[in-house]
């Protein structure tokens, strides 16, 4: 019996003793899992914050694969921020927290993180408008306005320049937008595409652009629109006058809007003066008022953007002044049919009538090759319903080029020019000029009605020109420029924001090298309607490389550890 005891008490206490080494084993196993657990999860937020800092000094260790590369900055942004020679300080009015918390807003701060990781001349802060009231005010005395919440305030030196994050770095769509003023859309509805890199770019040369150049646009004439519009949501001249306001703006032009009678056009605050397009004839006080400023009491040192356009009615004061300058534009409208040198455009002429509009596409056949600043030469210049400009033979001293002319299979069409006599704001002129010009729109109209376009002259004809006043001063040269183009749909709204065109890139560097400004960059806006995500080859292949190899890779060397470690206990 007690032998039977002792052998059941062994027995309990072995399977005692196996128990706790069972639980010894769990434990150590448990211990040891929950270790690997907590290793492997450190790991990764390390790496994570790791690479989150890389990310930020190293914006390109980012992959965008998104299809519209929204977070990705041009080489021409990159080349710029990388060769300043000024700091710049980048505020924005709002607490951090509050505004990457909106989606359209982060991608204004992601830019922002990688304009900082490019260049150590960059630094970005956030500030509350409320809690920061001294900041604000320092900003305020500086700029000299209001500034609101939700803003960037960009600064270098004594220079800044204030963006509204919704109006200034995104597009919207027109019609939307109107909805959205009557309550029937939210504003996210109307946005469109994202252009923060060319704001936050221009921005930044402005501040640091050591020799600032201000436009006078002429936009009125005794307070009425000096360029004619129309009765369509989607006017045509309006829009194409915004585009260039703003496009002149986004490459780090001072831009200021005058009126061509009650305005005075002061050569000491202006560099350049932009006439678009006046409907009706200019008075002889005011073609005297751009004499003045093109002369500059001798010093010259000017420069005068004319616009003509088909919506204009005869000009003789306008005509005299330009002769002047050895040009002339013609009333009528440069033709292309042959389909290797024209282009189907969606512009807002042809939208407004509903239908397809085939342009002109022109080439660039200036001798001082203002080209030498388009990234890609080979994107199309096209000109819609360009009147032709002709050179005129005078012995004054002054030169003309031709800056972009049509294909040789190009005629011209003839127009008649407007008739806003009924229009309050029609200039009433009794003078000879004007009388001629009556008896040409007269003639005009006959010789419409009666074209043959089988039996027209083809040849180049000439959209936009140069003309050059350049005089010596005994050790110097100095000149005033008058750069004529033939229409305002050369500019319109759907053109310029349209990086497959070369129109607005070609009329900014045109205008750069004329002036003599610093160069500027003209970034295509990104497109937030196309929803889908793509990566580029060299993407694909890093995701692959990650993927394919280095993952699996990473198992099975865990894998043959864990076994031999196993094996070898």
């Amino acid at each position: 019996m007690e032998k039977q005891k002792h052998t059941e008490t062994a027995e309990a206490s072995l399977e005692k003793q196996q128990k706790k080494l069972k639980n010894r084993k769990k434990l150590k196993y448990g211990g040891l899992a929950t270790a690997i657990t907590v290793i492997f999860v450190a790991v990764v937020v390390l790496v994570n914050v790791v690479v989150t800092q890389i990310g930020k000094r190293y914006p390109d260790f980012k992959l965008d694969l998104t299809t519209a590369n929204l977070y990705a900055i041009s080489d021409e942004t990159l080349d710029y921020i990388r060769n300043m020679d000024k700091d710049v300080d980048i505020a924005i009015s709002s607490d951090e927290a509050t505004f990457t918390s909106d989606k359209n807003n982060k991608m204004i701060a992601e830019t922002l993180s990688k304009y900082q990781g490019y260049s150590d001349r960059i630094s970005v802060t956030y500030f509350d408008t409320t809690k920061d009231p001294d900041v604000l005010s320092k900003y305020q005395e500086l700029y000299g306005g209001s500034i609101q919440s939700n803003e960037i305030i960009i600064t270098s030196g004594s220079r800044i320049k204030v963006y509204n994050t919704t109006t200034d770095m995104f597009e919207v769509d027109q019609q939307k937008y109107q909805y959205y003023q009557y309550g029937m859309a939210s504003f996210a509805d109307c946005i469109t595409a994202f252009k923060g890199e060319q704001a936050l770019t221009s921005g930044i040369m402005n501040v640091t652009d050591s020799n600032p150049k201000t436009v006078g646009i002429i936009a009125t004439t005794n307070g009425s629109p000096i360029f004619a519009q129309t009765n369509t949501s989607s006017d045509p001249n309006t829009y194409a006058f915004y585009a260039m306001e703003n496009l002149l703006d986004e490459n780090g032009y001072d831009v200021s809007r005058l009126d061509m009678i009650n305005d005075t056009l002061d050569t000491e605050k202006y560099d350049i003066l932009v006439l678009p397009a006046p409907k009706t004839d200019l008075t002889t006080d005011a073609v005297q008022k751009l004499q003045n400023f093109m002369y500059n009491d001798g010093k010259l040192g000017k420069q005068l953007v004319y616009i003509a356009d088909y919506t204009q009615s005869s000009t003789p004061n306008l005509d005299a002044f330009l002769k002047e300058w050895n040009v002339q534009v013609d009333y009528s409208s440069v033709i292309d049919e042959n389909n290797s040198t024209n282009q189907e455009v969606n512009i807002l002429l042809s939208q407004s009538n509903n239908r397809s509009f085939v342009a002109p596409v022109v080439t660039v056949t200036d001798e001082e090759d203002y080209t030498g600043n388009l990234a890609n030469a080979s994107l199309p210049i096209v000109a819609p319903m360009a009147r032709p400009i002709q050179t005129l033979t005078a012995n004054n001293g002054r030169t003309v080029t031709a800056l972009l002319t049509s294909s040789d299979t190009s005629y011209c069409y003839p127009l008649s020019p407007k008739d806003y006599s009924t229009d309050s704001t029609a200039v009433a002129d009794g003078s000879a000029d004007s009388q001629e010009a009556t008896e040409a729109a007269t003639e005009a109209a006959a010789t419409t009605t009666s074209f043959d376009k089988d039996s027209a002259p083809q040849g180049q004809n000439t959209v936009m020109a140069l003309c050059r006043d350049q005089q010596s001063t005994g050790d110097a040269f100095i000149e005033s420029d008058v750069i004529v183009l033939g229409s305002m749909s050369m500019l319109d709204v759907n053109l310029v924001q349209n990086s497959a065109y070369n129109n607005a890139e070609y009329f900014v560097g045109l205008l750069n090298s004329v002036c003599g400004k610093e160069d500027s960059i003209v970034v295509a806006s990104k497109d937030l309607t196309q929803t889908s995500i793509s990566a580029s080859a060299t993407q694909l292949k890093a995701i692959r490389l990650v993927v394919v190899f280095l993952i699996p890779l990473a198992v099975v060397v865990a894998g043959v550890i864990v076994a031999v470690r196993r094996r070898y206990r």
